[in-house]
């Protein structure tokens, strides 16, 4: 007995490849530019509304290729407006996404892994472990799922890559992913408007670099300002110091007026006195660098509390003071689970 083939995730390739795709499998190549039509110009997914193929090849087309995004299990809105989704993927798992609009544009924050091996002592994530990395099919997946699910659509769009899983854990698929939003027979998004952010994994930083004109920004997940600190909040650092991480940083060819984000964690009593923030100043002199300052979103069991007002305003005041452009973010969807740090995936779906 002849094992049932799998249909193809035409989402794993760039829309560019799609009449290459489809001519494999000896069908007019382009009919490949008419399904591309139809998923990143319509937002359809279901073949049986694409009516200008012919309704046989609609009732062919499952068997040979898969164009569905993550379903959506669950969802909860913020009372900012975030919605944080709850995306079943391949093999009944599940990955977190936050969709945070802004008048008529949005930001997507999605993920690239099930779970996290970083184990980063102030991230939920991390306590999930591993789980496996997604398909750049996957990643794509979730932008195309939000976008469609928003009512109203938004007119422009930035995907970050900060939800769960640590992006150049997975480097291959998302940089698959990134060529795949920036295809012009895609969604056509500029570099400008995605945004990976890592611990620091220096050769992948390196690979990311190897894009290009279409390397994506970078913001670094930082939140410390020596090594035995950081190291504590985040093991990653053992085997990647801050210095050889910004001397990397410094051997990249920024382009005009790019900088690079800087995300810091403020944890009471740990990483947010007036001298962490003069040395933050010390570290970064001579980067392109903007700094976001995240005051800790409580997560229950973790050993962390928020730094008091005072403390928050007097560490911004002096990162400022060092020549840092530095901003205070507070993060959106808190209220649901859906803030820097908090995703999870660990919710129930009802039947």
């Amino acid at each position: 007995m002849n094992e049932l083939v799998k249909p193809v995730n035409l989402l794993d390739f760039p829309a560019r490849q799609w009449r290459d795709v489809v001519a494999a499998t000896g069908l007019e190549s382009y009919r490949g530019d008419q399904l591309a039509t139809w998923v990143f110009k319509q937002g359809v997914f279901d073949y049986a509304a694409m009516t200008n193929l012919p309704v046989e090849l609609r009732e062919r087309l499952p068997s040979l290729f898969s164009l569905h995004p993550p379903a959506v299990g669950q969802s909860f809105e913020s009372v900012d407006h975030s919605k944080r989704y709850l995306l079943e993927v391949d093999g009944g798992e599940y990955v977190e996404a936050v969709y945070m609009p802004t008048d008529s544009r949005a930001t997507l924050c999605i993920s690239s892994q099930v779970g996290c091996r970083f184990a980063c002592t102030f991230c939920q994530t991390g306590l999930m472990k591993l789980q496996r990395s997604l398909s750049s099919g996957e990643i794509v997946g979730q932008v195309l799922r939000l976008i469609a699910d928003a009512d109203p659509a938004p007119t422009r769009a930035n995907v970050v890559f900060m939800g769960q899983g640590e992006p150049l854990d997975n480097v291959e698929a998302v940089t698959a992913s990134i060529n795949s939003l920036q295809d012009a027979d895609g969604p056509a998004w500029s570099w400008r408007r995605i945004t990976v952010s890592t611990v620091g994994i220096v050769p992948a930083i390196k690979e990311l670099a190897s894009m290009g004109e279409r390397r994506p920004r970078l913001a670094i997940s930082l939140n410390a300002t020596t090594d035995a600190v950081r190291s504590e909040l985040m093991p990653i650092n053992r085997k990647y110091p801050i210095g050889a991480l910004l001397r990397t940083l410094r051997d990249l060819p920024w382009r005009r007026r790019e900088k690079v984000t800087f995300e810091y964690v403020l944890l009471r009593g740990v990483n947010d006195t007036e001298a962490d923030a003069r040395r933050l100043g010390q570290l970064l002199a001579g980067l392109p660098a903007k700094v976001n300052l995240i005051p800790w979103n409580p997560i229950a069991a973790m050993p962390y509390e928020r730094p008091a007002p005072e403390a928050i305003e007097a560490f911004r005041r002096e990162a400022r003071r060092s020549g840092l452009d530095v901003l205070v973010r507070y993060s959106r969807g808190a209220d649901i689970g859906a803030a820097c740090g908090q995703l999870q995936a660990a919710h129930t779906v009802a039947s």
